[in-house]
């Protein structure tokens, strides 16, 4: 059973922290409980079947059970969560018009270099491999900001901002980037995979804040904390 904490709430919304490995929204192809099948057990909402086809708010409030944005399986952090369908189109409207503010924690191969700078890169999935995406000029503009918070010996804890939301757009573009995260599966090789998942058995990638507005206009920023495992691979790092 999926167990989350619950980091910020009022009457309309509601912040969690996600762990690695729970997956956001329900899908054929999921087993166990999703983030959505939780937030709707929790809600409670019941709407009749008139109220939902006659209805669009109402309609695209069941169908995500609140749920504003997702997160890949394996990343970790803050996750937007609708009350009420009203809270839903305000939270879809801010995603849509890019007045959130997200920001990430990774851990990734290499010393980045600049210390600080933003990527400009359209993705598109992968003609390869399906579960994956890639820079393609064809696809959907993405951008990514970063800004370097610690150097390590072979690896660099960096912050990052996108600006857009894309499928993978930070793994990707950092790949591009010549700075894959640490045990991302699906953008390093399998060598160095299989010696990362040693040390942590998710990618570092993790959603530590999020600042949008609630009902009432009133800013909110809110943070979330590193699972402890990605915490204490930090402080290893460290000592090494």
């Amino acid at each position: 059973m999926v167990n989350l904490t619950i980091l910020w709430q009022d009457d309309d919304i509601m912040v969690v922290n996600k762990p690695p490995f729970v997956v956001v929204n329900r899908a054929e192809s999921v087993s166990g409980e999703t983030v959505a099948d939780w937030a709707a057990d929790r809600l409670g909402t019941s709407y009749s079947n008139e109220e939902v086809s006659s209805d669009r708010d109402v309609k695209t409030f069941v169908q995500r059970s609140g749920v504003a944005h997702r997160l890949d399986k394996e990343t970790s952090g803050c996750l937007l969560i609708a009350k009420n369908p009203l809270a839903l189109k305000s939270l879809l409207r801010q995603f849509h018009d890019r007045e959130t503010k997200k920001e990430y924690l990774a851990l990734v191969h290499g010393h980045l270099s600049p210390s600080e700078g933003t990527i400009r890169l359209p993705l598109s999935r992968s003609r390869l491999d399906r579960e994956k995406w890639e820079i393609k000029y064809s696809g959907k503009m993405a951008e990514t900001s970063w800004k370097v918070e610690k150097y390590f010996r072979e690896t660099t804890l960096v912050r990052l901002f996108p600006k857009t939301g894309r499928t993978h757009q930070i793994r990707v573009h950092l790949a591009h980037l010549g700075f894959p995260i640490f045990s991302d599966e699906k953008y390093l090789t399998k060598s160095k995979v299989a010696f990362d998942r040693e040390r942590l058995p998710f990618h570092f990638l993790h959603a530590e804040k999020i600042g949008f507005r609630d009902m009432s206009g009133k800013w909110q920023n809110v943070s979330a904390p590193l699972p402890e495992e990605a915490t204490k691979l930090i402080l290893l790092i460290e000592s090494e």
